[in-house]
């Protein structure tokens, strides 16, 4: 048997889930179902039958603190092995160059999974059996994927039609259809010989090369470019932007999965979701006997197949049905559940007006903590930041704004231009607009900052960073 290596794509931005998923932190970075984020259920699931250094992770650059803390929050003690791409890009690409970091590692007479970052799937055991079952065919040279027996007529999946039967749940893959309508999906199911497009693949490194060249060869080349120009160290694999906006933005199933001639899917029934949209996370949630599904402080009166999800606020339902509300510090969204893949017009609508609604929760996570916007104004904007032990921010300046901070609970030690001091709690400092200044945690416990900054221009932008632990200046 041939060495199995998995790749794990982590760099979606799930904006079907929004307002819970923002670009900067997407929704396999949040625990909707189970403990642990959707990326660390995804890695558990194959820690059981595979090293942790035999895991690939594909992200993108922005998300690269998240996904390690996330990583080392599963307590390995190997580092993360990591794509990180300067910008979204489809599959294609990704897969390219998730092959060329394989065969580079571990040669080219290897099996590759690719999986996604963002599924669900309830039955581990079933799921290992047919990824064992997978990488025999693969072995033979053909390109494998799952598809997964409708349950209903879903809109938001591409279906694959089974050919001729190999061997009990083995099938020839006859034809990948995109997203169809309800009509078009109601026949798919009807008919039985269609199933639910998994988007995991199982190949033989070789094979999938092979087909890229002849059926991809510009996305071929480009990634080889790319890869020729990497930027690797201690696992981490960082590429030229330049060079890798030049690839097509194509998915691998347009790319080459149509048109391979040695495809064949397994029929999987383990139980699986890609939790594409909110409808999708109501099907596969436990329900009340009403059909509802409640998260957070919420009390639900004659309301029956409804999905309410509140980070915050207590939120009371009375008499509905068929619905799908998130309540979010910032943002509340009401939907019909049949409607819930309509979210992204939403967010397409909120991008062309340059909201920040569609980028970033009103606490973001950075690699030393967090911050949470608590008000803003004309000239102002009021913050809790929140320092990790041991932890510290760049050394940095700011052309148009001053900040003036207040401990709160902990202890901080703070830089301001050329002096050096050691706040405690309910001690301040003010921080003049031009002068360099830092904060650093170097204690046991996490310290708390309210941050009052004022100017007439306040933007995230406004940083020039001098030294950066996390390589960010």
């Amino acid at each position: 048997m041939k060495k199995v290596v998995y790749y794990i794509m982590a760099g979606g931005q799930g904006m079907r889930l929004w307002p819970m998923s923002r670009s900067h932190f997407p929704k396999q970075l949040h625990s909707l179902l189970g403990e642990g984020s959707l990326f660390q259920q995804s890695v558990q699931r194959l820690i059981k039958i595979s090293k942790p250094e035999n895991i690939l992770i594909g992200t993108r650059e922005d998300l690269y603190f998240s996904i390690r803390e996330q990583w080392h929050n599963l307590n390995f003690k190997t580092e993360p092995w990591l794509i990180l791409e300067p910008m979204s890009r489809n599959t294609a690409p990704a897969i390219a160059l998730a092959v060329l970091a394989v065969r580079e590692r571990f040669g080219e007479d290897v099996i590759m999974v690719t999986l996604a970052a963002d599924h669900v799937i309830k039955n581990h055991k079933l799921f290992e059996k047919l990824l064992k079952e997978a990488a025999i065919f693969a072995e033979k040279g053909d390109i494998v994927t799952f598809g997964v027996v409708p349950s209903y007529p879903e809109t938001g999946y591409g279906y694959i039609k089974t050919g001729r039967n190999l061997k009990n749940n083995v099938f020839s893959v006859a034809e990948f259809k995109e997203k169809p309508n309800l009509s078009v999906a109601t026949k798919y199911v009807n008919s039985k010989k269609y199933l639910w497009n998994s988007g995991m693949f199982i190949f033989d490194t070789k094979v999938i090369a092979d087909n890229l060249k002849e059926f991809a060869a510009e996305v071929w080349t480009l990634s080889r470019d790319v890869w020729k120009k990497r930027i690797e160290k201690d696992g981490v694999i960082r590429l030229k932007n330049n060079l890798f906006e030049k690839i097509p933005n194509i998915s691998i199933d347009y790319a080459v999965m149509e048109k391979a001639k040695r495809k064949t899917v397994i029929k999987a029934d383990f139980r699986w979701c890609d939790v594409g949209c909110w409808r999708m996370v109501h099907e596969i949630s436990r329900k009340d006997k009403q059909g509802n599904v409640f998260s957070g402080d919420v009390f639900g009166l004659d309301t029956k197949n409804t999905f309410i999800k509140s980070e915050k606020r207590f939120v009371a339902a009375v008499g509905l049905e068929d619905l799908i509300i998130i309540d979010t510090a910032d943002a509340l969204l009401i939907s019909k559940r049949q409607r819930s893949q309509d979210v992204k017009r939403i967010v397409d609508k909120l991008n062309t007006q340059g909201s920040e609604l569609t980028k970033f929760h009103t606490t973001v996570y950075r690699p030393w903590g967090n911050y949470t916007v608590l008000e803003e104004g004309p000239g102002y904007k009021i913050k809790r930041v929140v320092v990790n032990p041991k932890q510290k921010l760049s050394l940095q300046k700011h052309r148009f704004r001053s900040e003036h901070w207040v401990v709160v609970c902990g202890k901080a030690c703070i830089v301001s231009d050329k002096k050096s001091i050691t706040l405690k709690s309910n001690e301040s400092i003010f921080i003049p607009k031009g002068h360099k200044h830092r904060i650093m945690n170097p204690f046991n416990k996490e310290v708390v900052i309210i941050e009052v900054q004022t100017g007439y221009r306040i933007t995230e932008n406004d940083i020039v960073r001098y030294d950066d632990i996390y390589e960010r200046s």
